[in-house]
């Protein structure tokens, strides 16, 4: 109910939102609650078991939430309230009736409420909610608001209670409201934010729905969708994608009729269709998601996940873009995805794949299955990466694998009880060892999120495998707190080990108790309990004021600490043994600090509000800030001290108290001091307050007194001037701001001093001092806020389980109810009474002030009084919250059968009758302030916050439940045991936290209850709202106030004003006036039209308006009226607010369609749109940014075409006004004002349907013919006016935006527009073209429209032959104006939309005059043009229907005109390129997946002339060439291969063979071709040429001319012939066609690869960019990957060394994308071949054999990796001849025997080895190294690699060498230290 989408909360900080809710200083209010009903809940002081559960009834019952509360007993009668509620709602949708739509959606809040509120409901209820709600979406598709309001209700239910509810929801009819709101035209306008919001709705809801799909829906959705997976290329195939992982169910292996569905060839069927469109995210995405749904449902009854395993874990590497070798990190290859697909499925896809993949991964894992080893190596390849130096764009990536991999390795194990494939102990084992290679190095990651994921998941780990983490985490504390260099280590330190504190204990304490324990087996319990104790003193340095997150991260740490440990004190006095600590030194050293860093604190320098709250304090440093445990840890040490040691702390805490005063650090003091009071009042307020208020009534003893709190005599005129002195004024309000803070958990104790309390309020309030006097009302506040509320008494109660350690509690476990603060009589008594003194007599002071007729002899002086007054009113009123009763919005009748939740928060003290009186006091107040005092800002902020504290009722409970439920939120992550906990081995019923925070959430959700109870009142006889008339009069006098002159009173007032409205909507209505009369009255200041515009543009007045017609015509010429504020901030406020309407526009109210006039009054649609008209033609002479908006309005008015329901038809009036909006928009095409053409566009996009003169005609229903009927005599006539059509084509041509051109001042101008934002900001009527893969910006044109093409298209089909006749002559000229590139741009949109729109006249006119024109403009185009025709050419022959498979009419025609050949006489080098480019855009739009013979001859007729083009001498020829080639081959390939062995009916046998042999022909010579001439450009650059090369190439291509025969003229055209295929591999790649033609790319590696020297710079070039596309590109597929292997082996043996270090280099890219599924023969023949290379006698070669062994050591088979190190260490042996461990000799030069090249191989493979463990120190590398330090006396190039190698060791493990150096003997250490340190002078 509140907190929806009506009104922004100001959101402060949540820590600071909880402290001040609690001490009554956050507005707070708290609903009524009779003594009856506290002496019915009195119950709840006595201890009472409770227990989760759901009854046999079906009912939730004995939520922990509700069972603690002192409502409890009243909390029970909530389901028969729901089910009354459920019951009204059924008779509100009566029949179905779409009438009612509006009625019902009132209910829609009040059972959030009980959601929110876990309120005992019955799942009947809800099945009953469900199905209404559903049936109210399906028969309300033409309302979009009344959608969302329902989806996001059903989506809360159905994910709250999905295993509870018994339904069958149908897919068909959600799959229709989603595709026909956003991927089709709506027939009306709706608003582009309320789209969105719309569409994230209803796919939440699809989300929550697929599991009660029925048992057929799989099968029927796969079968939908399931051909647009033909041809990739085409946008469809995105769409079916995002559709399919939204509908598919993925439990498709556990129902009868779909059993058979999750089979082995459907698995295999999804990864080649996953496979085939590599470099796009999100297609990954949607997949990836797929499958793990689908395994986390199937793992356990599927039996051939295994064989799947090295396909999905190459895409999940795939995936993770991170560098390798010379291979950028993020692909230059990207698929773009279109923006109704990005709108549609954007779930974040971008950043969420490590999510999905690492819940895939968890769930393969299997017993002896392949899934956990792969993870290994997975780990292997990825750790390098988490480390801190190794940072970059993928880390966020990373540290999201790592903490979705942990969250689902607990789910998995937490309900795999019953499961067949159990993770037993050493598959746990395994998984958390993998786990912590990555959390070691991602602890001190230089990114925050990487550094704290990796904390946290050690935590959650270390109650999996202590053994295994604990160990890490301890070793690492201990390394920071050595460290003198990395001292930023130390706070990550101390937050790990804060994290894993309670693991620590609870393994000890389980150590302990055990006599043989194998928990712990490397770290005894007795030293990990004395590092806790070593860091609870050593930590304490930690608090430093200069440090403030070491200082928080330590707080943390005690925290945790104390939360687990029980008591704290001597075990004789009772204390824990959990933890052996002196607590007496360890809290007399803890409150020193503490005292130091307090005293040295500095609140944060933040600029405030231009009038400070007077409630709030403002002091506040880091140690209050959101993430700080400053509170927890005092109240949990408070709270835990034995009886001697909290006296010993409270006398040091009074000491520092009175002797110190820093009113720096006022707050945290008053929490220390309120913390000390909460856990003993009865001591500590005798010790620590009471001498306060002494103290500050002993100052003000003397002090001169203005007698303003009524309590003892006036003092003079002049005394309220004289003040205090500065010192005694800061004294005195530091001290009474300490004691606002401490009081208000003292309770009853407070009773002992109520006189002197109420000297202390009074002293305070007559202080001649406003801060003294605010300190004051503070103080009153906290007094009766104490007094009157509910508060659990034994929040931090110990329960003390094995050892002394407390016990965290589960709120599923059986649970002791914590005993609550219920006010005594005495408590309400005096409350009473300081109500009485304050609140009634100041309002009685208040009312004789302001109706006391006589002048004021001393206006300062009755100032200053009223402010006194507003003052303790204000305090009163917050301290009393909502126990002081809310007006009567129900008879006394209708209370008992109230339909709202249970809540209260307080005892009611006071009376109704006080509320009321002090409603009629503020507006009196009001009255006399607004008229003789409206300059006073400080009194009419004060004002506003009191009559909001007293109108509305319960908001500030509900500030406070949502800010309190986030910062509980946040801590409960760090404070909770998980379900599945192998320490204790409990009964794993949900997540254990401390019994203190449980009870946290429970004080919270108390806040929520009193919110929601007295918000809104329904009854089973009432469900309209009664608005007080004490409500409406306070409302006004906001509404008054939001319109003033002040900002700030303004901004104050409309807020309050909005939270009014949203508790009475109906109030709305009676505001609506003055809002929009300070719009449209010219008397109304600037000020007031600013102020009604901060409100008019809130979503009450919008929502209001959409179902309110008359308000809306008032609103809509409210803004058209409102030119006479012409400021600049006045206009920019109302632009604005139209723009904000616009987007969040929803339909016209329901009224507005009638064709009759209603009431009296009544303004009819047609007269109000012919009023609209009338100003947009400038009949009022309107300014050009009003005409703007009055246009854009016609395009809210216009009615639907046609229904999209049966319960709405059109009128007659509505279809003529809809008619007359469109003239109107195609009138304003020839307006001279630039913004007016783009709007007039896009919204004749959304008016313009497909007429009759379309092929085949548009059918319908009468109406909707009639409606086509009326739009072609509206577009003819239009069209029949002289040079209308010339005057379009003119203007439209001037609004293309050309990059760089001198016209950039026209651009500047319609950026500055802000009616081009509107234009910007409107939703998309059509599809975004062009609908398949774009990857070159000459294929789309840089500046063509869609739009414009699209405009033309449905004006033909409109139209018809007068349209084409009267747009020919303006078309011809535009074609003529060869210079001008606007005209050449429309004119390619014209001819584009007239060729698509397959309307008859054009067919007919093809051949007349369409043709020649078209020819004429294709082959006349310039090279700035040419991109504009081409996508002409495109959109022409774009494909129609949802998979764009339909041919358009004249598509066979344009492409007959494209093929025809150019005369040889003018084929000039920019023809061919012209027309190589309108060939390739065409053949784009050819689809792939529907065969036709003519087609495909076609095509291969167009390969085949390429052939001969191959050595063309024009370098953008063989461009062109190579990137036609593409397009051809891959449709040729798919073609084949999709339709293999399938016929089309009219074709013979014979044509297919032919076309069949002729691409083969194609590939073989394009293969051999190349290879040939790769031969031939080596042997250019002086290599030999053999005679089998010469043969092969001279029958092939290049050297095929009779003109080439001496050897330069060979290489050249070899050179062209490389050139030609590099730029048909390069357009492969890019434009991800290249999976069909991988058999043809992986024959061109070799080529490629031989190629990356040559002599030719610009090729040499061509070819690494080929070969850096390949690097990014997706990996082979399984029946390709032996062919590269082989094509790569080839080239590394190649005879020119730069053809074998580019092999090297791109074999370490192909060895890391293919890690899982590279065979053993060919992992085995490429590891012989590196090794191989180290020996070669080219030094480059080595070196880069050495790098790419290094990569191949990591993730390989740890055998061979192994194998290979033993080989390199035993021959070194032999040469060094040192036994293991001893320090071995330092050879002289040329002392081993060998050869340098052989002698280097071995170093190499030294350096090898040690570098493929950059940040690890294995047990082999101690050795190894110091092996490597031996040779480096050696000649170069040994010593440089020696030299390099060491350095890389040091670098990489400089931040963990303070540990890792004792894994080195001590010789080795002085052998390493002898290479590394400096080279003495007198050496």
């Amino acid at each position: 109910m509140l907190g929806g989408a009506g009104v922004r909360v100001k959101v402060r900080d949540p820590l600071e939102v909880s402290i001040f809710f609690r001490l009554g200083l956050f507005s707070a209010r708290y609903s009524s609650c009779t003594l009856i009903r506290l002496a019915s809940t009195i119950h709840c002081l006595q201890p009472m078991d409770v227990q989760m559960e759901h009854d046999e009834s079906g009912t939730l019952v004995g939520h922990i939430c509700n069972s603690w509360l002192p409502v409890s007993e009243e909390i029970k009668t909530e389901t028969r309230r729901f089910n009354d509620v459920v019951g009204l709602l059924q008779s509100t949708w009566k029949d179905q009736n779409p009438e009612t739509k509006y009625s019902a959606l009132k209910w829609i809040s009040l059972i959030s409420t009980y959601l929110r509120a876990k309120a005992p409901v019955a799942f009947a209820d809800l099945e009953t909610v469900v199905r209404i709600g559903l049936d109210v979406i399906l028969q309300t598709s033409d309302n979009l608001f009344i959608q969302i309001r329902w989806a996001q209700l059903l989506s809360k239910i159905l994910k709250k209670f999905r295993s509870k509810l018994n339904l069958t929801v149908e897919w068909r009819p959600l799959y229709k409201i989603v595709s026909e709101t956003h991927f089709k035209r709506r027939q009306s306008y709706e608003g582009l934010a309320l789209k969105q919001i719309h569409l994230e709705q209803i796919t939440s809801l699809i989300r929550r729905c697929r599991r009660f799909f029925p048992s057929t829906a799989a099968v029927e959705i796969w079968n939908e969708f399931r051909p647009a997976f033909d041809d990739l290329s085409h946008n469809s195939a995105l769409e079916a994608a995002g559709f399919t992982c939204l509908f598919l169910p993925s439990n498709l292996d556990g129902r009868d009729a779909t059993s058979s569905f999750l089979t082995r060839d459907w698995l295999i069927e999804v990864m080649r269709i996953w496979a085939a469109m590599p470099n796009c995210r999100f297609w990954t995405f949607q997949w990836a998601t797929l499958m793990s749904r689908v395994l986390k449902h199937s793992h356990d009854t599927f039996d051939h996940w295994e064989d799947f395993v090295p396909t999905l874990f190459t895409f999940y590497l795939q995936s993770f873009e991170v560098p390798v070798g010379r291979a950028s990190a993020s692909s230059p290859i990207q698929r773009e995805i279109p923006r109704e697909v990005m709108v549609a499925f954007n779930q974040g896809w971008s950043f969420s794949a490590s999510k999905v993949h690492a819940k895939s991964m968890v769930y393969l894992i299997k017993p002896n299955g392949a899934a956990l080893p792969s993870l290994d190596v997975l780990v292997d390849l990825l750790e390098q990466y988490f480390h801190p130096s190794n940072g970059g764009h993928w880390t966020s990536s990373l540290e999201q694998f790592l903490q979705h991999l942990v969250r689902y390795f607990l789910k998995r194990l937490s309900k795999q009880r019953g499961s067949i494939n159990q993770l037993g102990e050493m598959e746990r084992s395994t998984f958390v060892k993998a786990m912590l290679r990555l959390i070691d190095r991602g602890q001190y990651s230089k990114t925050p999120a990487l550094a704290s994921t990796a904390a946290s998941t050690a935590s959650t780990l270390a109650f999996i495998e202590p053994y295994a983490v604990l160990p890490l985490i301890v070793s690492r504390f201990y390394s920071a707190m050595d460290t003198i260099t990395a001292t930023h280590q130390l706070q990550t330190a101390v937050t790990s080990l804060a994290l894993v504190s309670r693991a620590i204990i609870l393994a000890s304490a389980k150590e302990e108790g055990t006599e043989h324990s194998h928990m712990l087996d490397t770290e005894s319990a007795t030293t990990l309990k004395d590092t806790l104790v070593m860091a609870m003193f050593s930590t304490l340095m930690g608090l430093d004021a200069n440090d403030p997150p070491k200082t928080l991260a330590t707080m943390q740490f005690y925290c945790s600490v104390l939360s687990s440990i029980g008591a704290l004190g001597d075990e004789s006095d009772g204390g824990s043994t959990a933890l052996s600590l002196d607590w007496s030194q360890w809290l007399n050293e803890f409150l020193s600090r503490l005292f130091t860093l307090l005293m040295h604190l500095e609140p944060s320098n933040q600029s405030g509000p231009e009038i400070e709250d007077s409630s709030q304090l403002s002091s506040k440093t880091f140690l209050l800030e959101g993430d700080s445990y400053y509170r927890h840890v005092l109240e949990l040490l408070f709270g835990r001290l034995t009886k001697s040691l909290y006296q010993q702390a409270v006398r040091k805490v009074a000491e520092f108290l009175h002797g110190q005063v820093l009113p720096g650090a006022v707050a945290e003091i008053g929490f220390l001091c309120s913390a000390a009071v909460y856990a003993n009042p009865q001591y500590a307020v005798p010790q620590l307050l009471e001498p306060l208020i002494n103290s500050v009534l002993s100052a003000l003893a003397d002090t001169p007194s203005t007698g303003f709190s009524g309590h003892g005599s006036r003092g003079s005129s002049a005394e309220f001037k004289v003040g205090l002195s500065p010192g005694l004024e800061l004294s005195v309000r530091y001290q009474l701001n300490v004691l606002g803070i401490a009081l208000t958990f003292s309770g009853a104790v407070l009773l002992r001093y109520n006189d002197l309390l109420i000297e202390l309020i009074s002293a305070a309030f007559d202080a001649p001092s406003k801060k003294v006097n605010e300190a004051g009302g503070r103080v009153l506040t906290s007094v009766l806020s104490g007094m009157v509320s509910f508060y659990p008494l034994d929040q931090f109660k110990i329960i003390t389980g094995i050892d002394g350690v407390e016990d965290w509690v589960s709120n599923k476990d059986t649970l002791e109810c914590p005993v609550w603060h219920l006010p005594e009589a005495a408590e309400l008594s005096f409350a009473n009474q300081l109500l009485n003194l304050h609140l009634e007599r100041s309002l009685a002071d208040l009312r004789f002030i302001c109706q006391e007729k006589k002048l004021e002899e001393n206006p300062g002086q009755i100032k200053e009084q009223l402010r006194v007054l507003l003052l303790r009113v204000d305090a009163s009123l917050h301290g009393v919250q909502s126990s002081l009763p809310d007006f009567q919005l129900l008879s006394e009748d209708e209370k008992g059968r109230s339909l709202t939740v249970a809540g209260a928060a307080g005892a009611s003290v006071g009376s109704r009758a006080l509320r009321e009186d002090a409603a009629d006091t503020l507006h009196t107040v009001f009255m006399y302030l607004f008229e003789k005092r409206a300059d006073d800002t400080a009194l009419l902020m004060l004002l506003v916050r009191i009559i909001d504290t007293v109108v509305n009722f319960g908001w500030s409970e509900y500030g406070h439940w949502s800010q309190e439920r986030q910062l509980w939120r946040s801590v409960s992550k760090r404070f909770s045991e998980p379900k599945v906990n192998y320490i204790t081995n409990a009964d794993g019923k949900g997540k254990r936290r401390p019994r203190w925070l449980v009870v946290e959430i429970v004080y919270a959700q108390s806040a929520l209850r009193a919110s929601q109870a007295g918000y809104r009142h329904y009854s089973r006889d009432t469900t309209t709202h009664i608005v007080p008339s004490h409500v409406t009069a306070l409302t006004n006098d906001l509404l008054r106030l939001s319109l003033h002159r002040y900002d700030a009173v303004r901004t104050a007032a409309a807020g309050s004003l909005l939270k009014v409205m949203k508790r009475f909507p109906s109030l709305v209505k009676e505001c609506m006036p003055m809002l929009t009369s300070s719009l449209q009255d010219p008397a109304a200041i600037e000020d007031s039209a600013l102020g009604a515009c901060q409100i008019l543009s809130s979503r009450s007045i919008i929502r209001h308006l959409m179902q309110d017609w008359n308000d809306l015509v008032e609103f809509l010429m409210a803004i058209l009226n409102s030119s006479h504020h012409d400021s600049v901030k006045a206009q920019a406020a109302i632009n604005e607010i139209f723009i904000v309407f616009n987007v969040r526009f929803g339909g016209l109210p329901a009224r507005a369609w009638s064709s009759q006039k209603g009431n009296t009054g009544d303004v009819s649609l047609a007269d109000f749109v012919s009023h609209i008209k009338s100003l947009g033609d400038g009949a009022g002479n309107m300014h050009w940014r009003y005409t703007i908006m009055a246009q854009a309005m016609l395009l809210l008015l216009a009615a639907p075409g046609q229904s999209s329901t049966d319960s709405f038809e059109p009128s007659n009036t509505a279809l003529e006004t809809r008619q007359l909006i469109t003239g109107q928009f195609l009138n304003n095409l020839k307006s001279e004002l630039p913004p007016l053409r783009p709007l007039s566009v896009a919204a004749l996009l959304l008016l313009l349907q497909p007429g009759p003169y379309k092929v085949p005609a548009a059918q319908g229903p009468p109406k909707h013919r009639a409606a086509l009927q009326l739009a072609k005599q509206s577009v003819a006539t239009i069209f029949q006016e002289e040079k209308y059509a010339e005057t379009v084509v003119n203007n439209l041509g001037f609004d293309h935006i050309f990059a760089g051109e001198s016209g950039r001042s026209s651009r500047s101008m319609l950026l500055s527009m802000p009616e081009l934002g509107l234009t910007a900001l409107l939703p998309s009527f059509v599809r975004e073209w062009p609908r398949t893969r774009t990857w070159n910006a000459g294929m789309s044109g840089e500046a063509f429209s869609s739009n414009h093409a699209k405009f033309f298209k449905r004006l033909v089909q409109e139209g018809g032959e007068t349209v084409l006749i009267a747009v020919r002559g303006p078309l011809e000229v535009a074609v003529q104006s060869i210079e001008e590139r606007g005209k050449q741009c429309v004119a390619a949109e014209l001819v584009a939309g007239v060729l698509h729109s397959d309307v008859q006249s054009v067919l007919d006119a093809w051949s007349v005059w369409i043709r020649p024109l078209l020819r004429k403009a294709l082959l006349q185009s310039t090279v700035e043009s040419a991109p504009e025709w081409a996508a002409c050419v495109r959109f022409a022959v774009t494909g129609k229907g949802r998979l764009g498979r339909n041919a358009p009419l004249l598509r066979s025609q344009v492409l007959e005109s494209l093929v025809e050949p150019l005369a040889q006489s003018s084929a000039s080098t920019s023809l061919v390129t012209k027309r190589l480019m309108f060939l390739r855009a065409a053949l784009v739009e050819v689809s792939s997946a529907s065969w036709s013979t003519s087609n495909v001859l076609y095509q291969s007729t167009i390969l085949s002339e390429l052939m001969s083009c191959m050595t063309h001498p024009a370098a953008q020829v063989r461009e062109g060439v190579g990137n036609l080639m593409c397009v051809v081959a891959s449709n040729l390939e798919h073609l084949f291969a999709l339709h293999k062995g399938v016929i089309e009916a009219g074709a013979t046998m014979e044509e297919t063979l032919v076309v069949d042999e002729s691409v083969k022909k194609w590939s073989f010579e394009m293969v051999e071709g190349a290879t040939a001439a790769a031969v031939k450009i080596q042997a250019g650059t002086g290599l030999s040429l053999g005679g089998t090369a010469l043969a092969a190439l001279g029958g092939v291509g290049p050297s095929s001319s009779a003109n080439e025969d001496d050897e330069g003229t060979e290489v050249e055209a070899a050179s062209k012939w490389m050139e030609t295929t590099l730029y048909f591999v390069i357009a492969s790649l890019k434009s991800g066609r290249a999976v069909p033609l991988n058999g043809i790319i992986v024959g061109l590696l070799r080529p490629i690869l031989s190629i990356q020297e040559c002599s030719d710079k610009e090729l040499s070039s061509l070819a690494k960019r080929a070969l850096q596309l390949l690097n990014s590109a997706a990996p082979f597929d399984i029946d390709h990957i032996d062919g590269a292997v082989i094509a790569v082996l080839g080239a590394a043996t190649d005879a020119n060394w730069h053809t074998r270090v580019s092999a090297l280099t791109f074999l370490q890219s192909l060895v890391y994308r293919h890690t899982f599924i590279l065979g053993g023969d060919a992992t085995e023949a490429l590891w012989r071949q590196v090794q191989d290379l180290l020996s070669d006698p080219q030094l480059e070669v080595r070196e880069s054999a050495a790098t790419t062994l290094s990569g191949m050591l990591k993730g390989t088979d740890s055998k061979q990796a192994k194998a290979f190190r033993e080989q390199v260490t035993s021959t070194v042996s032999s040469l060094q001849g040192s036994p293991g461990g001893k320090k071995p000799r330092k050879r002289g030069v040329g002392e081993t025997g060998l050869s340098i090249n052989a002698l280097h191989r071995i170093v190499l493979g030294l350096a090898a080895c040690i570098l493929s463990v950059p940040y690890d120190m294995p047990s082999w590398l101690p050795e190894m190294v110091t092996q490597l330090v031996a040779f480096s006396r050696e000649p170069a190039p040994v010593r440089s690699t020696v030299s390099k190698t060491i350095a890389e060791f040091r670098r990489t493990h400089s931040d963990t060498w303070s540990f890792q150096k004792a894994a080195f003997s001590d010789d080795q250490l002085e052998v390493l230290s002898d290479l590394t340190s400096s080279a003495s002078y007198f050496a």
